[in-house]
């Protein structure tokens, strides 16, 4: 009786550590303006529902607009705090004291005076707006944020992986590829406007800007600075873990 060999099985070939790989997106500030064009159609809806038509000059068109003028007041305070914010950052404890000081001068002049009398000393501070004027604004900036945060925010990003650090940019596939084993990662202070507020960290979200420096073989030292960078705690993490 003759002893047949068996041949070994195949055994499957372990995956690979270095196919694991992270993308990032850094932001230009207008994603912060969401909040402008969300508040922009929740003004539209409330004026829609509760206003009331006015007639602006003889012969023309009746206008919707919503019968009390805080509407428009509270939407020019936004638009204004937003631009001025995203463009002059507050971080670390100068954004917490200035928040506190805000927050502290809004109830002490809501439980002394209160806001409402405050603006009857400004007869003229009557802000009206009428439907069509905040579903063009909002609509339009609405078209420009998702145009940029989904569209052109995303040509350009960064992967890293296991000693590897890349640039690539999507339309035309150009890429700047280095391998550096020594790699070292910053996260600046949190604008609590902009990073936490704006960012939507109270919703787990949040943004924030991280340094990334490395050494290359030619060019010696190398940096990429992201901006506005959605839960940076975590990327930060993560960049660490894959390129140590």
């Amino acid at each position: 009786m003759t002893a047949t060999k068996s041949e070994p099985k195949p055994v499957a070939a372990a995956p690979a550590m270095d196919s694991e790989r992270l993308v990032v997106h850094q932001h230009s500030d207008l994603i912060y303006w969401w909040v402008v064009w969300a508040y922009g159609l929740a003004c539209a809806l409330w004026t829609w529902l509760g206003g009331e038509y006015v007639t602006v000059s003889p012969g023309h068109k009746q206008v919707l607009i919503y019968p009390h003028a805080w509407m428009g007041i509270s939407f020019v305070f936004l638009v204004l705090f937003v631009l001025v914010f995203t463009n002059a950052r507050a971080r670390g404890v100068k954004s917490l004291v200035l928040f506190l000081s805000l927050t502290v001068l809004g109830l002490v002049v809501q439980l002394t005076a209160g806001w409402t009398e405050i603006l009857q000393y400004f007869p003229l501070l009557l802000v009206h707006m009428n439907l069509a004027f905040y579903l063009l604004f909002s609509g339009v900036l609405l078209a420009a944020w998702l145009f940029v945060v989904l569209g052109t925010d995303h040509s350009v990003y960064w992967e890293f992986g296991p000693n590897s650090i890349a640039k690539k940019y999507w339309f035309t596939d150009a890429a700047e590829s280095y391998t550096s084993p020594q790699v070292e990662t910053s996260r600046q202070s949190d604008d609590i406007f902009v990073h936490r507020l704006l960012g939507l960290w109270f919703l787990g979200f949040g943004t924030g800007d991280i340094e990334v420096r490395f050494s290359t073989a030619g060019s010696g030292q190398k940096a990429y600075f992201l901006r506005n960078v959605w839960r940076a705690a975590h990327v930060e993490k993560e960049i660490n873990r894959l390129v140590a």
